[in-house]
């Protein structure tokens, strides 16, 4: 980044240095240099190697003759913790809100949105970030675009040391955005300076005066950051004598401060009232924009300014509307931060102490000394009874005509403390107690106690976990809704991106995903950067862990007679080829056919058509005859009353209510439609050229009316 100004109240470029400096300053000594102290005790007691003990305590102790032992019981305790977070993914979905928003683009940005997180490797970096603020109270994400891979810029998540962030020490929010500033120290090389600020801030910095920087790890208070290297000399030679030798080595501490300044900006009043800022738009883009009331209005708005102690390298407005550290603090209360280790540090150190008693104890004990007569012992002297008093198969020999009463005798050893033993279990449990991680979170219970009890008892004990993973669940949030700024502000050029999904057999498929892609008819596809969003942070197993406990459920569900499970068993199995398990399984599920069977479904078939073939002819005849039977009333009205009384003898029931319609006309040779219809109606007997139209019909003609010439 070019450094620019800001126009007539621009600060000149050494001020605004020593202004940047002397905040950081500020900051460190209104208490980040005790928390950097406390910060570094605090993974020392984690990491343990000896570092349990202060150079003071181990120096007093072993000038006493005691041995500095070290059981580190904090590491495998925090252990269980960060096993937790390991076993649990995040998983970002994104719900519309307002605007142009709608189900179908709130789909796309959540798939985009843990493609983002794929791509960062966002499961490791927030365990990092959950270990920082477990073992030393805060945790950092630094968010920010990065050009490096793509010019049209990728969304980058790192993660910063805690004791390299300085925050507002004025604030007691857990929110960033209610701080007045936040401070990152840096040390950099002039190669890392020149990629990302350019060669005019890295030629400034190589040619400044004055240079007085510690070597990388070591602040101004001499409080040592976490690094490979131990200390900064090498055959007694110091790294900046080194540096001067070779400059692509030396390392620059560089203060990165954002603040919050106010700033007229231009900005577009929705119907609804929703208000956007739009000063990144071009006149025409101002313009073009429908619906909307254009105003100015001064608003809050993040400045950036980084500096060496006299050289400035970037000042001028930042281009996010946020700062871009998201922080986790498992504890907070009103700017106090803590973690899980701070409880657990007196009690260790309790155990280490009480240990190396016990232990002094018992080498006391075995070697208490003895109790000689002069010139009795006749293979060694005093001294050397002194040394070796204590060893395995001593061989003492006495002087010839030594009197028994004049024999060496041990002294009896003091006995061991009653309490020791019972401070050494009870610092044990205070170890369990303060840090809220019981052994039946491990699984360590007694045999008798089945598995479901087991895992009730873990779940029980990750109670004592809430906290901390509310306040991850935060974190999680503040994320996610960093990633919906950026994606809505820096992916607005076309882009195809790859998603990758599972489909129902567990198998992976990539699909292009287009997004602000024009159609080619005028509409946009998956334009991300309208609408409003909610976000929904949903916890998810890691896929082993998930996959397993998938597969007990359904090989439960298998064993209580659930059926047509093989298959999701199949899928939630650790098979290498499962995907090609499950199409064969598919295949081989289809029925095969036994010739027999289908002969004989075949001849049911054609039963069935034949019945359903012989009962329309039945109904047809039956129409006929009704036609037939009409038509003879219709020409001699009189049989009717003759006809009704027949059928009722027969026992014939009469659907229709009386009286029956009068015929419009009577149907007569004369009769044009009669003309025009074939004369036989039977389907069975059908007429055709040979025999002529009427030939084979068993009734040509209206039975009982006068015969057609």
């Amino acid at each position: 980044m070019p450094t620019t100004t800001l126009g007539d109240d621009a600060l000149d470029e050494i001020q605004a240095a020593r202004a940047n400096w002397a905040r950081y300053l500020h900051g460190m000594m209104r208490g980040h240099d005790d928390y950097c102290e406390v910060a570094k005790m605090l993974e020392d007691f984690y990491l343990g190697g000896g570092k349990q003990w202060s150079p003071e305590d181990r120096e007093y102790v072993e000038s006493q003759g005691r041995p500095a032992l070290e059981f580190n019981q904090v590491m495998p305790k925090i252990n269980i913790a960060l096993a937790h977070q390991i076993h649990n993914r995040m998983d970002i979905q994104f719900k519309p809100r307002g605007g142009a928003a709608d189900e179908e683009l709130a789909s796309t940005l959540s798939k985009l949105a843990m493609q983002i997180a794929d791509q960062n490797m966002l499961h490791f970096k927030e365990s990092a970030v959950f270990a920082d603020g477990v073992i030393q109270q805060r945790g950092y994400y630094d968010v920010r675009i990065c050009y490096d891979n793509s010019i049209l810029g990728e969304i980058k998540v790192g993660v910063l040391d805690p004791m390299d962030v300085i925050p507002d020490p004025d604030a007691k929010s857990a929110d960033p955005d209610d701080w007045a500033d936040v401070t990152i120290l840096r040390w950099m090389t002039l190669a890392d300076i020149e990629q990302q600020y350019g060669k005019d801030a890295a030629d400034g910095v190589r040619n400044r005066k004055g240079f007085s920087d510690e070597d990388f790890g070591f602040d101004t208070y001499n409080v040592p950051r976490s690094r490979f290297g131990n200390d900064d000399s090498f055959g007694g030679y110091s790294s900046a004598e080194l540096d001067q030798n070779d400059d692509s080595t030396r390392r620059y501490r560089i203060v990165d401060r954002q603040y919050w300044r106010m700033k007229e900006c231009d900005i577009a009043i929705s119907l609804t009232g929703d208000i956007y800022d739009v000063s990144g738009l071009t006149a025409e883009q101002r313009q073009a924009l429908v619906g909307v009331v254009l105003s100015k209005r001064r608003m809050r708005r993040v400045m950036w300014t980084v500096t060496t102690e006299d050289a400035v390298l970037y000042h001028d407005w930042s281009i996010y509307r946020h700062f871009t550290i998201v922080p986790f603090f498992p504890f907070f209360r009103r700017g106090q931060t803590r973690g899980l280790v701070d409880a657990a540090v007196g009690p260790q150190k309790l155990l280490n102490k009480t240990m190396s008693q016990m232990l002094h104890v018992i080498n006391t004990t075995a070697n208490s000394g003895w109790i000689t007569t002069a010139g009795t012992i006749n293979n060694m002297s005093p001294g050397e009874l002194e040394e070796r008093g204590a060893e395995t198969g001593l061989v003492i020999e006495l002087k010839q005509g030594t009197k028994s009463e004049d024999r060496p005798q041990k002294i009896t050893p003091n006995p061991i403390p009653p309490g020791l033993d019972r401070i050494v279990d009870r610092a044990h449990s205070l170890i369990d107690d303060t840090t809220g991680i019981h052994p039946s979170m491990q699984g360590a219970t007694d045999r008798e106690i089945s598995g479901v009890a087991i895992q009730s008892y873990q779940f029980a004990g990750q109670q004592s976990l809430a906290v901390p993973l509310d306040m991850l669940q935060f974190s999680r949030v503040l994320l996610a809704n960093r990633f919906l700024e950026l994606i809505q502000a820096f992916y607005d050029e076309p882009r195809i991106v790859r998603i990758t999904e599972v489909d129902a057999v567990g198998q992976e498929t990539v699909t292009p995903l287009h997004l602000n892609w024009d159609d080619g008819s005028g509409n946009i596809l998956n334009d991300l950067t309208i609408g409003k969003y909610d976000v929904v942070i949903t916890e998810v197993p890691v896929q082993v862990t998930f996959q397993n406990s998938q597969f007990q459920q359904v090989l439960e569900m298998t064993k209580v007679g659930v059926p047509g499970l093989a298959k999701y068993l199949i899928r939630y199995s650790t098979l290498a080829d499962k995907q090609a398990i499950i199409k064969d399984l598919d295949a081989q599920s289809q029925p095969q056919q036994d010739p027999l069977i289908e002969a004989k479904v075949q001849l049911t078939q054609a039963q069935a058509q034949k019945t359903r073939n012989e009962a329309t002819s039945k109904a047809v005849e039956q129409q006929y005859s009704a036609i037939q039977a009409g038509a003879t009333i219709a020409q001699m009205p009189a049989v009717a009353p003759v006809a009704d009384t027949i059928l009722k003898s027969a026992g014939f029931e009469d659907h229709d209510a009386a009286p029956l319609p009068e015929p419009a006309q009577a149907i007569t040779g004369d009769n044009p439609a009669t003309g025009a219809l074939p004369r036989n109606t039977n389907p069975l007997t059908p007429a055709h050229a040979a025999v002529g139209l009427n030939a084979g019909i068993e009734t040509p003609r209206i039975e009982g009316a006068p015969a057609q010439p």
